[in-house]
């Protein structure tokens, strides 16, 4: 599922081929996916910028915005050659080439907004974990009675975090999913966002060179009774938030 740093990469991909040319038509090849009828004003506009906040993506186009979300296999493809095969929304531009958003499961939106700060106030959106500082982090926590992994993976409070990077963020903190937000520390806070930058910002820079993540990243373990590579110690499964979840039994305490 394409979390915050998928989606800054598809930011980057799209302003490196969508934007400055002019879009000649839109098609809607799946319209369970199209949130408005109203796609078809963007003929005749180009796209002049790009921007990310959480998981979600807008791009200007003049006085209007558009907006993805990936949900949990969307994708994009630019080329001159036939649409990928899940292609729901084809933008094509007056070059010839065509913007394809992919999305084999159906779970994403592709819609349009005034503008990326209507949708966010719209809806409840949190800060990104890229742009919010460590006193506004301890503000999000403070107080917080729910466990530390549900109030991360809420978009309302932070936006951007999901399953994966959640645990990575836990594990690197050495912080046991189950904690109570408003049990931590100063300490704990203070390593858990800097544990959330440095994932997100790690994980962007492994995806834009294409490798996979080292040995040392929870995710290569994500197995129970898998070893820990911080302690060694054994690698449990359990479901938190409704989601399954992996942590440290020795050093997530």
């Amino acid at each position: 599922m394409p979390e915050l740093p998928e989606v800054e990469i598809y930011a980057r991909y799209f302003a490196q081929h969508a934007l400055g040319q002019t879009i000649v038509a839109v098609r809607v090849l799946d319209a369970r996916v199209v949130a408005t009828r109203k796609l078809s004003t963007l003929r005749g506009r180009s796209f002049r910028g790009v921007i990310r906040h959480g998981k979600h993506l807008f791009a200007d186009a003049g006085d209007l915005w558009l907006h993805l979300h990936f949900g949990m296999t969307g994708d994009l493809v630019y080329s001159r050659d036939d649409p990928p095969r899940f292609a729901r929304v084809i933008f094509d531009f007056d070059n010839g080439a065509h913007l394809a958003y992919d999305d084999m499961r159906l779970f994403g939106v592709v819609d349009l907004t005034p503008s990326p700060e209507d949708f966010i106030r719209q809806h409840a959106l949190g800060p990104d974990p890229l742009q919010i500082r460590l006193p506004a982090f301890r503000r999000l926590i403070a107080g917080r009675r729910g466990r530390i992994k549900a109030l991360l993976m809420s978009q309302n409070v932070l936006a951007g975090l999901g399953n994966l990077y959640t645990d990575e963020a836990l594990y690197r903190a050495s912080i046991d999913p189950r904690r109570a937000a408003n049990h931590l520390r100063e300490d704990e806070i203070r390593a858990l966002f800097t544990a959330i930058r440095h994932i997100l910002r790690e994980a962007i820079a492994f995806k834009s060179r294409g490798g996979d993540y080292p040995a040392r990243f929870l995710v290569q373990h994500r197995e129970e009774g898998d070893r820990c590579p911080k302690c060694r110690g054994t690698i449990c499964r359990m479901i938190v938030a409704g989601r399954t979840t992996y942590y440290c039994a020795k050093h997530q305490r």
